[in-house]
Protein backbone atom coordinates (compact mmCIF):
# COMPACT_ATOMS: atom_id res chain seq x y z
CA UNK A 1 0.00 0.00 0.00
CA UNK A 2 3.15 2.15 0.09
CA UNK A 3 3.01 3.43 -3.19
CA UNK A 4 -1.14 3.68 -3.49
CA UNK A 5 -0.50 5.85 -0.09
CA UNK A 6 1.83 8.31 -2.12
CA UNK A 7 -0.71 8.61 -4.85
CA UNK A 8 -3.51 9.22 -2.57
CA UNK A 9 -1.32 12.10 -0.44
CA UNK A 10 -0.51 13.53 -4.37
CA UNK A 11 -4.07 13.67 -5.06
CA UNK A 12 -5.43 15.40 -1.98
CA UNK A 13 -2.14 17.78 -2.20
CA UNK A 14 -2.73 18.83 -5.91
CA UNK A 15 -6.47 18.60 -6.40
CA UNK A 16 -9.61 19.81 -4.29
CA UNK A 17 -10.74 16.77 -3.99
CA UNK A 18 -11.42 17.31 -0.03
CA UNK A 19 -10.59 14.77 2.53
CA UNK A 20 -12.90 13.44 5.03
CA UNK A 21 -14.24 10.76 7.80
CA UNK A 22 -17.15 8.91 8.11
CA UNK A 23 -17.93 7.41 11.85
CA UNK A 24 -21.56 7.97 11.33
CA UNK A 25 -23.86 9.97 9.16
CA UNK A 26 -22.27 12.65 8.71
CA UNK A 27 -19.18 13.78 6.71
CA UNK A 28 -16.37 15.45 9.23
CA UNK A 29 -13.15 17.55 8.71
CA UNK A 30 -9.56 15.30 9.17
CA UNK A 31 -8.14 18.94 10.06
CA UNK A 32 -11.00 20.33 12.87
CA UNK A 33 -13.13 17.55 13.43
CA UNK A 34 -16.31 19.95 12.17
CA UNK A 35 -19.34 17.71 11.24
CA UNK A 36 -21.65 18.38 8.34
CA UNK A 37 -24.70 16.60 6.95
CA UNK A 38 -24.74 18.81 4.03
CA UNK A 39 -22.08 17.91 1.88
CA UNK A 40 -22.32 21.28 0.02
CA UNK A 41 -21.93 22.74 3.35
CA UNK A 42 -18.51 20.74 4.16
CA UNK A 43 -17.08 21.99 0.82
CA UNK A 44 -17.43 25.36 1.64
CA UNK A 45 -16.14 24.97 4.84
CA UNK A 46 -12.63 23.52 3.55
CA UNK A 47 -12.92 26.29 0.74
CA UNK A 48 -12.56 29.13 3.32
CA UNK A 49 -11.17 27.48 6.33
CA UNK A 50 -8.43 24.81 5.10
CA UNK A 51 -6.96 26.18 1.86
CA UNK A 52 -3.97 24.84 2.96
CA UNK A 53 -3.55 20.84 2.73
CA UNK A 54 -1.76 19.65 5.66
CA UNK A 55 -0.89 15.98 4.21
CA UNK A 56 0.68 14.56 7.36
CA UNK A 57 -2.27 15.48 9.37
CA UNK A 58 -5.27 14.29 6.64
CA UNK A 59 -3.95 11.44 6.52
CA UNK A 60 -2.87 10.49 10.45
CA UNK A 61 -6.57 8.84 10.78
CA UNK A 62 -6.25 6.16 8.76
CA UNK A 63 -2.50 3.92 9.08
CA UNK A 64 -3.46 2.13 6.58
CA UNK A 65 -5.82 1.92 3.62
CA UNK A 66 -8.46 4.26 1.43
CA UNK A 67 -8.89 7.51 2.09
CA UNK A 68 -12.54 8.93 1.55
CA UNK A 69 -12.83 12.13 -0.74
CA UNK A 70 -14.92 14.50 -1.58
CA UNK A 71 -14.58 14.89 -5.54
CA UNK A 72 -18.15 16.61 -6.82
CA UNK A 73 -16.51 19.90 -7.74
CA UNK A 74 -13.35 18.40 -8.94
CA UNK A 75 -10.41 20.96 -9.57
CA UNK A 76 -6.53 21.14 -10.07
CA UNK A 77 -4.65 22.99 -7.41
CA UNK A 78 -1.89 24.14 -9.79
CA UNK A 79 -3.96 25.36 -12.68
CA UNK A 80 -7.32 25.59 -11.92
CA UNK A 81 -8.80 23.10 -14.33
CA UNK A 82 -11.58 21.09 -13.85
CA UNK A 83 -12.07 17.36 -13.98
CA UNK A 84 -15.52 14.98 -14.16
CA UNK A 85 -13.58 12.28 -12.34
CA UNK A 86 -10.72 11.11 -10.30
CA UNK A 87 -9.40 9.28 -13.18
CA UNK A 88 -9.02 12.14 -15.54
CA UNK A 89 -7.93 14.43 -12.96
CA UNK A 90 -4.80 11.72 -12.20
CA UNK A 91 -3.92 11.88 -15.83
CA UNK A 92 -4.08 15.61 -15.69
CA UNK A 93 -1.61 15.32 -13.03
CA UNK A 94 0.68 13.43 -14.72
CA UNK A 95 0.73 14.65 -18.34
CA UNK A 96 0.33 18.16 -17.50
CA UNK A 97 2.27 18.64 -14.48
CA UNK A 98 4.73 15.77 -14.47
CA UNK A 99 3.66 14.78 -10.79
CA UNK A 100 4.75 11.72 -9.10
CA UNK A 101 1.73 9.12 -9.74
CA UNK A 102 2.62 5.80 -10.70
CA UNK A 103 -0.77 4.84 -12.93
CA UNK A 104 0.06 0.82 -12.39
CA UNK A 105 -1.41 0.98 -8.36
CA UNK A 106 -4.00 1.63 -6.86
CA UNK A 107 -4.96 5.82 -6.21
CA UNK A 108 -5.11 5.02 -2.34
CA UNK A 109 -8.32 7.40 -2.22
CA UNK A 110 -12.19 6.32 -2.21
CA UNK A 111 -14.08 9.11 -4.74
CA UNK A 112 -17.60 10.27 -3.61
CA UNK A 113 -19.65 12.26 -5.81
CA UNK A 114 -22.58 14.05 -3.03
CA UNK A 115 -25.54 15.78 -4.93
CA UNK A 116 -28.79 17.29 -3.57
CA UNK A 117 -30.74 14.63 -2.05
CA UNK A 118 -28.64 11.98 -3.65
CA UNK A 119 -26.01 9.49 -2.46
CA UNK A 120 -24.83 8.26 -5.78
CA UNK A 121 -21.70 5.73 -6.20
CA UNK A 122 -18.72 7.64 -7.69
CA UNK A 123 -17.98 4.39 -9.14
CA UNK A 124 -21.03 2.44 -10.34
CA UNK A 125 -23.27 5.10 -10.70
CA UNK A 126 -25.88 3.09 -7.81
CA UNK A 127 -28.25 5.35 -5.70
CA UNK A 128 -28.62 5.01 -2.06
CA UNK A 129 -31.05 6.35 0.21
CA UNK A 130 -28.43 7.39 2.80
CA UNK A 131 -24.89 8.21 3.15
CA UNK A 132 -24.27 5.36 5.36
CA UNK A 133 -25.38 3.03 3.21
CA UNK A 134 -23.38 4.66 0.06
CA UNK A 135 -20.40 4.31 2.26
CA UNK A 136 -20.69 0.67 2.61
CA UNK A 137 -21.39 0.40 -0.74
CA UNK A 138 -18.44 1.86 -1.92
CA UNK A 139 -16.67 -0.27 0.58
CA UNK A 140 -17.11 -3.30 -1.21
CA UNK A 141 -15.06 -1.76 -4.60
CA UNK A 142 -12.15 -1.63 -2.63
CA UNK A 143 -11.55 -5.00 -0.93
CA UNK A 144 -8.26 -5.93 -2.34
CA UNK A 145 -7.36 -8.60 0.32
CA UNK A 146 -8.76 -11.88 -0.58
CA UNK A 147 -8.81 -15.18 1.17
CA UNK A 148 -7.17 -17.79 -1.22
CA UNK A 149 -8.90 -20.69 1.09
CA UNK A 150 -12.45 -18.83 1.94
CA UNK A 151 -12.59 -16.45 -0.85
CA UNK A 152 -13.55 -13.84 1.52
CA UNK A 153 -12.99 -10.22 0.97
CA UNK A 154 -10.89 -7.48 3.22
CA UNK A 155 -10.26 -3.47 3.34
CA UNK A 156 -6.80 -3.44 4.42
CA UNK A 157 -3.88 -5.88 4.64
CA UNK A 158 -4.44 -6.18 8.86
CA UNK A 159 -7.52 -7.41 8.47
CA UNK A 160 -6.91 -10.26 6.07
CA UNK A 161 -3.85 -10.89 8.39
CA UNK A 162 -6.45 -11.53 11.33
CA UNK A 163 -8.55 -13.55 8.99
CA UNK A 164 -6.10 -15.84 8.03
CA UNK A 165 -5.24 -16.67 11.47
CA UNK A 166 -8.77 -17.70 12.11
CA UNK A 167 -9.75 -19.44 8.47
CA UNK A 168 -11.22 -22.41 8.34
CA UNK A 169 -13.11 -24.49 5.35
CA UNK A 170 -15.72 -26.55 7.26
CA UNK A 171 -14.44 -27.59 10.34
CA UNK A 172 -10.53 -27.82 9.17
CA UNK A 173 -8.09 -25.46 10.11
CA UNK A 174 -5.33 -24.15 7.84
CA UNK A 175 -1.78 -23.46 8.17
CA UNK A 176 -1.58 -20.66 6.03
CA UNK A 177 2.27 -20.99 5.25
CA UNK A 178 1.97 -24.48 4.06
CA UNK A 179 -1.72 -24.73 3.35
CA UNK A 180 -2.09 -28.12 5.35
CA UNK A 181 -5.51 -28.61 7.16
CA UNK A 182 -6.02 -29.71 10.75
CA UNK A 183 -9.34 -30.60 12.70
CA UNK A 184 -8.85 -28.67 15.70
CA UNK A 185 -6.94 -24.77 16.62
CA UNK A 186 -4.59 -27.03 19.20
CA UNK A 187 -3.92 -29.50 16.13
CA UNK A 188 -2.32 -26.48 14.09
CA UNK A 189 -0.64 -24.62 16.51
CA UNK A 190 1.37 -27.63 17.33
CA UNK A 191 2.08 -28.08 14.15
CA UNK A 192 3.23 -24.41 13.35
CA UNK A 193 5.54 -24.38 16.69
CA UNK A 194 7.17 -27.22 15.58
CA UNK A 195 7.86 -26.37 12.43
CA UNK A 196 10.03 -23.05 11.74
CA UNK A 197 9.30 -23.20 8.10
CA UNK A 198 5.77 -22.19 8.83
CA UNK A 199 6.28 -19.18 11.71
CA UNK A 200 4.84 -16.10 10.43
CA UNK A 201 7.10 -13.60 10.53
CA UNK A 202 9.89 -13.46 8.02
CA UNK A 203 13.34 -11.21 8.49
CA UNK A 204 13.75 -8.93 5.22
CA UNK A 205 17.06 -9.12 5.54
CA UNK A 206 18.50 -12.24 5.81
CA UNK A 207 15.05 -14.50 5.74
CA UNK A 208 14.41 -16.04 8.61
CA UNK A 209 11.55 -16.86 10.48
CA UNK A 210 10.16 -16.30 13.85
CA UNK A 211 7.23 -16.79 15.73
CA UNK A 212 6.11 -13.76 16.88
CA UNK A 213 6.76 -9.79 15.22
CA UNK A 214 8.47 -8.93 18.68
CA UNK A 215 11.25 -11.70 18.07
CA UNK A 216 11.78 -10.48 14.94
CA UNK A 217 12.16 -6.66 15.64
CA UNK A 218 14.63 -7.98 18.29
CA UNK A 219 16.87 -9.72 15.63
CA UNK A 220 16.61 -7.23 12.87
CA UNK A 221 18.17 -4.87 15.28
CA UNK A 222 20.91 -7.07 16.83
CA UNK A 223 21.91 -8.94 13.67
CA UNK A 224 21.59 -5.99 11.24
CA UNK A 225 21.41 -2.30 13.29
CA UNK A 226 17.84 -1.72 11.88
CA UNK A 227 17.44 1.87 14.04
CA UNK A 228 13.49 1.09 15.64
CA UNK A 229 10.81 3.22 13.28
CA UNK A 230 8.61 5.75 15.64
CA UNK A 231 5.54 7.74 14.87
CA UNK A 232 5.02 11.44 15.53
CA UNK A 233 1.53 12.59 16.48
CA UNK A 234 1.32 15.84 14.33
CA UNK A 235 -1.14 17.33 16.45
CA UNK A 236 1.39 17.33 19.47
CA UNK A 237 4.52 16.10 18.38
CA UNK A 238 4.49 13.29 20.69
CA UNK A 239 6.69 9.86 19.72
CA UNK A 240 5.55 6.54 19.93
CA UNK A 241 7.24 3.38 19.33
CA UNK A 242 4.95 1.63 17.25
CA UNK A 243 1.92 2.66 14.80
CA UNK A 244 -1.06 0.88 17.37
CA UNK A 245 0.21 2.99 20.26
CA UNK A 246 0.59 6.15 17.82
CA UNK A 247 -3.38 5.01 16.38
CA UNK A 248 -4.69 4.90 19.73
CA UNK A 249 -3.46 8.26 21.06
CA UNK A 250 -4.60 10.15 18.05
CA UNK A 251 -7.68 9.34 17.86
CA UNK A 252 -8.50 9.18 21.94
CA UNK A 253 -6.44 12.63 22.04
CA UNK A 254 -7.36 14.79 19.20
CA UNK A 255 -11.20 12.94 17.78
CA UNK A 256 -14.28 12.10 18.71
CA UNK A 257 -14.08 8.53 17.29
CA UNK A 258 -13.25 6.94 20.58
CA UNK A 259 -15.52 4.42 22.50
CA UNK A 260 -16.22 5.27 26.25
CA UNK A 261 -16.41 2.84 28.61
CA UNK A 262 -18.66 3.58 32.02
CA UNK A 263 -16.04 3.66 34.13
CA UNK A 264 -14.78 6.64 32.03
CA UNK A 265 -11.83 4.77 30.10
CA UNK A 266 -11.81 5.67 26.65
CA UNK A 267 -10.48 3.59 23.69
CA UNK A 268 -9.37 3.67 20.27
CA UNK A 269 -11.37 0.71 18.96
CA UNK A 270 -14.56 -0.96 19.39
CA UNK A 271 -12.89 -4.12 19.97
CA UNK A 272 -10.42 -2.92 22.57
CA UNK A 273 -13.43 -1.62 24.68
CA UNK A 274 -15.02 -4.93 24.72
CA UNK A 275 -11.85 -6.48 25.68
CA UNK A 276 -11.43 -4.19 29.06
CA UNK A 277 -15.26 -4.67 29.85
CA UNK A 278 -14.12 -8.25 30.34
CA UNK A 279 -12.57 -6.42 33.76
CA UNK A 280 -15.97 -5.22 34.79
CA UNK A 281 -17.58 -8.90 34.16
CA UNK A 282 -14.99 -11.13 35.12
CA UNK A 283 -15.61 -13.65 32.71
CA UNK A 284 -13.84 -16.52 31.33
CA UNK A 285 -14.64 -17.27 27.36
CA UNK A 286 -11.29 -18.73 26.67
CA UNK A 287 -10.60 -21.97 28.09
CA UNK A 288 -7.19 -24.08 27.98
CA UNK A 289 -7.55 -27.39 26.13
CA UNK A 290 -5.06 -29.03 27.53
CA UNK A 291 -5.36 -27.97 31.37
CA UNK A 292 -8.32 -26.59 33.03
CA UNK A 293 -7.73 -23.02 33.20
CA UNK A 294 -9.62 -20.65 31.45
CA UNK A 295 -8.94 -16.77 30.31
CA UNK A 296 -10.33 -13.04 29.87
CA UNK A 297 -8.46 -12.50 27.07
CA UNK A 298 -7.77 -14.50 24.20
CA UNK A 299 -4.03 -13.17 24.20
CA UNK A 300 -3.89 -14.43 27.78
CA UNK A 301 -4.76 -18.05 26.34
CA UNK A 302 -2.34 -17.87 23.60
CA UNK A 303 0.68 -16.96 25.96
CA UNK A 304 -0.69 -19.82 28.62
CA UNK A 305 -0.48 -22.08 26.06
CA UNK A 306 3.45 -21.88 25.19
CA UNK A 307 3.29 -24.17 29.05
CA UNK A 308 2.31 -26.46 26.80
CA UNK A 309 4.59 -26.52 24.42
CA UNK A 310 7.70 -28.46 23.61
CA UNK A 311 9.40 -25.53 21.84
CA UNK A 312 11.70 -23.62 23.73
CA UNK A 313 11.66 -19.68 22.22
CA UNK A 314 13.96 -18.26 24.61
CA UNK A 315 17.52 -19.58 25.51
CA UNK A 316 19.82 -17.80 28.27
CA UNK A 317 23.22 -16.71 26.56
CA UNK A 318 25.23 -17.72 29.73
CA UNK A 319 24.49 -21.33 30.95
CA UNK A 320 22.20 -22.34 27.34
CA UNK A 321 19.39 -23.39 29.35
CA UNK A 322 15.94 -22.86 27.50
CA UNK A 323 12.38 -21.73 28.12
CA UNK A 324 9.36 -21.91 26.25
CA UNK A 325 8.01 -18.29 28.29
CA UNK A 326 9.41 -15.01 28.49
CA UNK A 327 8.07 -14.63 32.09
CA UNK A 328 9.83 -17.96 33.12
CA UNK A 329 13.57 -16.74 31.04
CA UNK A 330 13.58 -13.19 32.31
CA UNK A 331 12.89 -15.20 36.18
CA UNK A 332 15.53 -17.36 35.40
CA UNK A 333 18.15 -14.37 34.19
CA UNK A 334 17.09 -12.17 37.48
CA UNK A 335 17.53 -14.85 39.89
CA UNK A 336 20.82 -16.43 38.30
CA UNK A 337 22.91 -14.21 36.20
CA UNK A 338 21.43 -10.22 37.70
CA UNK A 339 24.46 -8.53 35.71
CA UNK A 340 23.35 -9.58 32.71
CA UNK A 341 20.89 -7.13 30.41
CA UNK A 342 17.96 -8.13 29.39
CA UNK A 343 16.59 -7.09 26.01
Amino acid sequence: MAIARRNAETIVKYTTAYPFKLPECSLVCVYCREEYEDPSSFREHMRLLHTEVKVRVAFSHIPEGYIKIDCTELSCRICSESCPSIDSMVTHLVKVHNENIDLSHDMGVQPFTFHKDMWTCAICDMKFSTLRTLSRHTQSHFQKYTCEQCGKSYFTSSSLKHHLYNCQIGDLRICIKCKKTFKTLEARRKHVNESPRCWPFTCKYCGERFMTTTLKKEHRAKAHGEQAKTYVCPECREVFPDSTKYRAHFVITHTDDYFSCSCGKKFDTKYNLEKHRVVHTKEKLFPCTSCPKAFSRKKSLVQHMWIHSEVKRFECVQCNKKFNQRVTYKTHMKSYHPDVEIS
